[in-house]
């Protein structure tokens, strides 16, 4: 009689958020064939979820309603600081660093050269939460001596290529975001107005987490297929596809350096 309890457990679902600022079905659509991928390797079904922001990911990683997730390094910091959630992997970008720097861009024809020249101005940024869209970008205007929040008119738009757009129509005068993604955004919006006139600091790249309480054996399971990706066609199939998202492949967690670069960019930010 004990045997279909068992087989009931293995089937309960490993619930798998993913924040984002893109849409949900945009999300889904761009992470079926990795949770798909995950399943099959675990012989487990994979349940997505999409939580709208941080602070909605934030309370089903808190609430155990999660039991993976994939977030940016600032919010994955926040949600360890808090004894909420534990590190299963980092992503490892198509440069094949576990860092990026954001890039300040502005009309060419703007006339402006640095950062001091942005005072008063409007500044879009990606969302409060980002690490490459908004951590890193406002440490780098902190240290420029200008304090984001009463210096210049900070504008959130959830969304890179809205940054760009922005940009481009006169709208705000300068965006800011991981130069990596604008290098991905720039195959798809004609960029040539724009230049860079600013880099941040390195930022920590995004993190595969689990809620604190999911058991070790599982967090191992889950870490092992995920290392393992590049290493057969399949899983190789799956990275490719998701290039899109910078990401070229899964590596450990190095806690120390990851997170001595969150908290100084924290430090630097005054956040």
């Amino acid at each position: 009689s004990a045997l279909p309890a068992v087989s009931a457990a293995e089937e309960k679902p490993i619930v798998f958020g993913i924040n984002s600022t893109a849409e949900p079905s945009r999300v889904f659509a761009e992470w079926q064939p990795f949770a798909d991928y995950l399943a099959a390797q675990l012989k487990r079904p994979i349940k997505m979820v999409v939580p709208r922001g941080f602070e909605k990911l934030s309370e089903a990683v808190e609430q155990g309603q999660l039991d993976i997730f994939y977030a940016n390094s600032h919010i994955y910091y926040r949600l360890k600081e808090k004894g909420k959630a534990t590190a299963i992997a980092q992503m490892q970008n198509l440069n094949g660093n576990v860092t990026s720097r954001s890039v300040v861009l502005v009309r060419k024809d703007s006339g402006i050269k640095n950062l001091n020249q942005l005072k008063g101005e409007k500044v879009a940024f990606v969302s409060p939460m980002g690490a490459g869209g908004y951590l890193a970008p406002r440490a780098q205007f902190y240290q420029a001596g200008i304090k984001t929040k009463t210096d210049v008119q900070e504008e959130f738009t959830k969304n890179l290529s809205t940054s760009l757009h922005k940009v481009l129509l006169g709208d705000v005068k300068a965006a800011t975001m991981c130069g990596l993604n604008y290098r991905l955004m720039s195959v798809k919006i004609e960029t040539g107005e724009l230049e860079i006139i600013g880099t941040s600091d390195d930022y920590a790249e995004d993190v595969v987490g689990a809620r604190a309480s999911l058991p070790a054996t599982e967090r191992e399971q889950i870490a092992r297929v995920l290392f393992d990706m590049d290493k057969n066609e399949a899983g190789r199939r799956i990275l490719t596809a998701m290039e899109e998202l910078k990401i070229q492949k899964f590596i450990p967690y190095d806690a120390k350096k990851t997170e001595t670069i969150t908290r100084r960019l924290l430090q630097q930010a005054a956040m």
